[in-house]
């Protein structure tokens, strides 16, 4: 495990870097993304665990802090997509750097799997597949989750985390059919909570050329519950992303 910083001196971003264990092929990297707000402090043991068997089927990987969350630079209201999305494909840029390989497979949670989702969307040639666990499809239906749907006037906290006004607006404009609009021909979304959003974005990718593969994995309970962090439920979803990448 190598912790470090990378980026620039305006927008520095702290890393974790695993590389792939000994004695394996040692050919493939992939960068993991967290979610964001509280849902980044719950996901965090679940997600080193997925970098360090990631690390033991071969790949290089990458999870990182996007700026204004975590150790890395900013400020919590610095949040927003397109600098989200700018960091992520900062990591993507060092990652190559470190391993000399020139694609990389995206792992993103919740909000994590909404940024990756919109990048591969234009750099389809760096990406190998992309998996997106329980994505944010509609920014109304996540909202309410997070009980920040009402009428209140931004800056607005939420479990201890400001949503501002950019930050608002950005994800009221989430909707299913931005992920079928230009979908990555090698995606796999696990679902382990059903919405009223993936009925909508299953009626959407009826009609398009490459669509998720959307698989609901009935058997587990939300992976928001703290309980289930260290239970079985996040397990069976890690082993099901390994499975697939083989």
């Amino acid at each position: 495990m190598k912790p470090f910083f990378f980026g620039t001196a305006e927008r520095r971003l702290f890393g974790i870097y695993e590389p792939a264990a000994a004695g394996t092929p040692s050919n493939r990297a992939a960068i993991l993304c967290h979610p964001w707000g509280a849902e980044y402090l719950h996901a965090h043991r679940v997600l080193r665990q997925l970098a360090l068997k990631l690390s033991d089927a071969g790949f290089h990987t990458l999870r990182f802090d996007y700026y204004g969350t975590g150790d890395s630079g900013g400020e919590p209201t610095d949040v927003e997509f397109t600098g989200l999305e700018a960091d992520l494909e900062a990591a993507i840029e060092e990652l190559a750097e470190i391993t000399g390989l020139t694609k990389v497979t995206l792992i993103g949670l919740r909000l994590g799997g909404t940024i990756p989702a919109n990048v591969a969307s234009r750099r389809h040639r760096q990406i190998n597949a992309l998996v997106l666990w329980d994505p944010v499809l509609s920014g109304a239906e996540y909202l309410s989750q997070l009980g920040a749907d009402g009428n209140r006037q931004p800056p607005i906290e939420v479990h201890g985390f400001p949503l501002t006004e950019d930050l608002l607006q950005q994800l009221r404009r989430l909707n299913p059919d931005m992920l079928t609009s230009n979908c990555h021909p090698h995606t796999l979304m696990l679902v382990t909570e059903r919405l009223k959003s993936h009925t909508v974005l299953m009626e959407a990718a009826k009609a398009a050329s490459d669509k998720p593969l959307i698989e609901f994995l009935t058997d587990t309970r939300s992976w928001l519950e703290d309980s289930v962090l260290h239970g079985t439920g996040p397990l069976l979803v890690v082993q099901r992303i390994l499975n697939w990448l083989e």
